[in-house]
């Protein structure tokens, strides 16, 4: 079910796997992805070297924000997430995160961040290509 191996990290922009994980990964990149709260790094496989990373600042974490959300997603394309986090720091400032492929988009980047926007409770829209 799984495999491993101790590797060495070092500085740059380039991760060197066995060869026997990148056969089986079958992608030509990897999204690598710090969850800072506890350092782990987190590695997608991906066939484009084109991310898009996603913040929404919201008022509260609701029921209706996810209906919204997901409404939204549905509508534009977004299927296939590849990361999502979300946090509260107080009652009124909650944050939402994601990455994605922008292949899958059936509309324009900034046809989506005007249909992100207009959901009731964001108050800040972070839209932008992850750096290589």
């Amino acid at each position: 079910m799984t495999q491993a191996r101790v590797l060495r990290i070092e500085t740059g922009n380039t991760i060197t796997l066995p060869e026997e994980f990148v056969q089986k990964i079958g992608h030509p990149y990897g999204l690598a992805i710090l969850v800072v709260k506890d350092g782990n790094v987190k590695l997608y496989p991906v066939d484009s070297d084109r991310v898009l990373y996603l913040k929404l600042v919201i008022d509260k974490l609701s029921k209706s924000f996810l209906e919204e959300l997901t409404m939204v997603f549905m509508e534009v394309g977004l299927e296939d997430i590849l990361f999502t986090s979300g946090i509260c720091q107080a009652a009124d400032q909650c944050y939402y995160e994601c990455y994605f492929t922008p292949e899958q988009l059936t509309v324009e980047v900034d046809e989506l961040d005007h249909r992100l926007n207009a959901i009731t409770g964001v108050r800040d829209v972070t839209l932008h290509e992850v750096a290589k």
